[in-house]
């Protein structure tokens, strides 16, 4: 039990995307204006990030430095508190402690009388004292008797006197020598020259990046343009492993549906021809015999007429079915049946041909089967196409079981088993496929017109179920239609 097919036209040459055959078709094989875009984007967050984090790390490498001087004792820093911790020393208090500060004043040895205070050459004027409790006692810009805050106490330089902190210097710069600007600047071009190393690094990664992100896309877009010019067959390099992956290997589905259509539309359009062209060829010659009084026009000539417009007439209406189906516009009538009935029926309908060919009928019913909503009508036209197809591939003495019971979750069982050949494995994926014959010898009279089991197919999908086949050569075949439970109410049928 086997179908057979047409053999499908040859389809046209595949257009180069390449070379004179590129140019030819007008494919846009470069579309730089993304790659321009992307690498537009990562000069300017390149340039913008180099040029914010070089400005940002020069102020805070000389501000750091500055602090670290300080907070190290270097400098003018460190005399101002070798200074001060002379001043505790010989005072006990930070009594008239002003006068450290100022330039000019203080006694021998100290900051004052040396021009070091808070207005001369090495020290900056923002310097404040804090006495051991933490409070300001002498601060330039005023503010003296407020707390100093944590983080100041914590950055300033502690003045020990006799193993006790007695006071803290406070101050937020240094004063830079010649040779500490030196270092300064030596360190600030290292930063510069870094970041502009850092930024052609970045943008020879950028400019490789945009590339091997437009190059898929690219292959995408020339692929897309074959197959707007009809070369079907066109596909992509893809793989899952990012966006553009997926989305060249949905590319690559979408390429194969349309080219599966399109040949089957091909394949559809050449196997209508066929099946009109015999029936037709028939009837021409028939009538011309007629005319040219050939045959007398009684009604042994005029039989063969009638029988070939009733073939025409089923292929029309097996054509508009399937049309029907594939707009969705298959309409059922549901209504309670009683399946056994209904397998009842369709065994009565095929009996006397059964035993015209020596084929024994048989059923097997499940106990207790519920009455299901469905279109009889529909219905008994699968049962009918089974049995017809079974019937026609099981030699006499074979027999035919149409089963019926229930499956997992309660659905609907149907099922027609023969003894007949069987259908070969290559075939299996086929049978459900409109004008498929595995017999390529076969006669249409003697197969049929090959939209049977497709027109089977879309009316089981239509009450919401499903239909398949299985077989092994030389051992018959059974198709097992598995339904729905019974739902009440059964719409017309409309594909998702």
């Amino acid at each position: 039990m086997s179908r057979s097919t047409a053999p499908l036209p040859a389809s046209p040459p595949s257009p180069s995307l390449s070379g004179e055959g590129g140019k030819g078709r007008g494919y846009h094989l470069l579309p730089t204006g993304l790659w321009l875009k992307l690498a537009g984007a990562f000069v300017l967050v390149i340039a913008l990030g180099v040029t914010l984090t070089t400005i940002l790390a020069r102020q805070a490498t000389a501000t750091e430095f500055r602090h670290f001087m300080f907070r190290g004792g270097m400098g003018s820093a460190g005399q101002m508190r070798d200074a001060l911790v002379s001043y505790y020393a010989q005072h006990g208090s930070w009594a008239g402690v002003e006068d450290v500060f100022e330039p000019g004043m203080g006694p021998p040895g100290m900051m004052g009388r040396q021009g070091m205070g808070p207005r001369g050459p090495m020290m900056g004027g923002d310097i404040a004292l804090a006495d051991a409790s933490g409070r300001i006692i002498y601060s330039p810009q005023g503010g003296t008797g407020r707390p100093a805050s944590p983080a100041d106490l914590a950055d300033g330089l502690p003045i020990v006197v006799n193993g006790q902190r007695v006071g803290t210097l406070l101050g937020g710069s240094e004063p830079l020598t010649a040779q500490d600007q030196l270092f300064l600047d030596r360190v600030n071009r290292a930063i510069l020259v870094s970041g502009l190393a850092a930024g052609a690094l970045a943008l020879i990664l950028g400019a490789l990046l945009a590339g091997g992100i437009t190059a898929p896309l690219r292959r995408l877009t020339a692929a897309a343009e074959a197959i707007a010019q009809g070369d079907l067959s066109q596909r992509v390099p893809a793989s899952p492993h990012d966006e553009i992956g997926v989305l060249g290997e949905a590319f690559n589905r979408m390429a194969g549906s349309l080219q599966q259509a399109e040949d089957l539309r091909r394949q559809m359009v050449a196997d209508i021809a066929h099946e009109l062209r015999t029936p037709l060829t028939v009837i021409q010659g028939q009538v011309e015999a007629l005319l040219d009084g050939v045959f007398p026009a009684d009604s042994d000539h005029i039989r063969p007429i009638h029988e070939e417009t009733l073939l025409l007439k089923r292929l029309v209406d097996d054509l508009r079915t399937l049309a029907l189906a594939d707009a969705g516009q298959l309409e059922l009538t549901p209504a309670p049946v009683d399946v056994a009935g209904l397998v009842q029926r369709a065994l009565d309908r095929f009996e006397p041909q059964a035993a015209a060919k020596g084929v024994t009928l048989r059923t097997e019913l499940a106990p207790n089967l519920p009455r299901v909503e469905l279109d009889a009508q529909r219905m008994d036209q699968v049962l009918g196409i089974l049995l017809d197809n079974a019937l026609r591939h099981t030699p006499a003495g074979g027999r035919i079981s149409l089963n019926a019971g229930l499956g997992g979750n309660g659905r609907l069982r149907l099922s027609v088993t023969d003894t007949g050949p069987g259908i070969p494995v290559e075939d299996l994926p086929h049978i459900f496929d409109r004008f498929w014959r595995g017999e390529r010898s076969r006669s249409r009279a003697g197969g049929g017109s090959g939209l049977g089991l497709a027109i089977a197919r879309q009316l089981v999908e239509a009450h919401g179920g499903h239909i398949r086949a299985e077989s092994l050569p030389g051992q018959g075949a059974t198709f097992i239609i598995e339904l729905p439970p019974p739902v009440g109410n059964i719409e017309t049928y409309r594909k998702p």
